[in-house]
């Protein structure tokens, strides 16, 4: 994935949408997997994902175990990765990778590598929640009552 094609901006484009969808399905899985002490009910599912991760970060923190440290601090890397996403996809990409955005921090060109990158960030940071929801926090909720 690491190649692309000078100017191909459509392509990394389409991974970063991809694999912030992944993403945002591994953020539901783990809302899942926490719900022994509040249900993660439909209404929940429809929230935007900066809702989402308010609430999974709320609910981890609320558990105050140790080995859900890791699991934290992804979470907080999801929601730069998420929010880098958002500038961009709902920016304006226009020839040269020239990039206008409404967003005041937001940079003013982006290159093909760049996508790539953040879909690799991406798509990592997924991988991560995946990791820490079936080693840590599944057994936790077992421990406490849960699935």
């Amino acid at each position: 994935m690491g190649d692309t094609f000078e100017g191909d901006i459509i392509r990394p484009l389409g991974l970063v949408t991809l694999y912030f969808a992944y993403a945002e399905g591994e953020l539901d899985e783990l809302l899942e997997a926490l719900s022994v002490r509040e249900p993660f009910d439909d209404a929940k599912r429809h929230w935007p994902v900066g809702e989402k991760l308010r609430h999974a970060q709320k609910l981890v923190k609320g558990f105050d175990a140790d080995e859900l440290a890791a699991l934290e601090a992804t979470l907080v890397e999801a929601r730069q990765l998420f929010d880098r996403r958002n500038t961009i996809v709902h920016g304006r990409i226009y020839a040269g990778g020239r990039l206008l955005s409404n967003r005041r921090d937001a940079p003013k060109s982006i290159t093909p590598n760049e996508l790539t990158e953040l879909a690799e960030l991406i798509f990592a940071c997924k991988e991560r929640i995946f990791l820490n929801r079936c080693k840590y926090v599944q057994p936790l909720m077992a421990r406490v009552g849960g699935k």
